[in-house]
């Protein structure tokens, strides 16, 4: 089990292939699911459902697998602070798991019911983290370990507001830097910070 969850950790933030990671210890399909099922029980992952309707026919429909605890994650994956700060492609994963930790912490908390998805179509466009509201009303959040920012990087968000229509509400894309940019109707960039103010 130490082993499987040190090659979890390195599938952190990324589609689950159980058929894959299963080969990796030489493991079934079925054990590996069963695996998964385990470390979901004890909260140390969550598997994120993909988002999609029946009217969309190029939606990849392969959940994400997130550890709970990016510290876990950093351990599990032997980053120091220094690996980490001399390569930065290392803090994209490390991240998205912190965020979307919180995001978790701050659902259970509130008076709104929502449900966490994740978006990915064919063409590669994605959304880290899609919130559903009980009414059926949709928001994104794209999360960059990136100072800066640019019209690129809301493709997925414009995807998924295609792809909901009149249900998506806003689209954002959490950054590291410390100023909310407006990107277009409905989208806007803004630091991560913004999750506890």
């Amino acid at each position: 089990m130490p082993k499987f969850v040190r090659l979890l950790a390195e599938y952190s933030g990324q589609l689950v292939n159980y058929s894959a990671l299963g080969g990796s210890i030489d493991v079934t399909y079925k054990t590996t699911q069963r695996y998964v099922g385990l470390l979901e029980q004890v909260f140390l992952v969550a598997a994120l459902q993909p988002w999609y309707t029946n009217a969309i026919k190029r939606v990849i429909k392969t959940p994400k697998l997130h550890f709970l605890d990016s510290g876990i994650l950093a351990a599990s994956r032997g980053l120091s602070f220094g690996r980490v700060k001399a390569d930065r492609s290392a803090f994209g994963a490390l991240l998205e798991t912190f965020v979307f930790a919180e995001i978790m912490k701050l659902m259970a908390w509130s008076d709104v019911r929502l449900a966490p998805f994740h978006f990915r179509d064919q063409d590669g466009h994605e959304v880290d983290i899609v919130l559903e509201r009980d009414d059926g009303a949709i928001a994104g959040i794209e999360v960059k370990a990136s100072a800066t920012v640019t019209a690129g990087d809301f493709s997925g968000l414009k995807k998924l507001a295609e792809a909901s229509k009149k249900r998506f509400t806003f689209g954002v894309v959490l950054y590291d830097g410390d100023t909310i940019v407006p990107f277009g109707d409905r989208l806007a960039a803004a630091p991560v910070s913004c999750l506890w103010h």
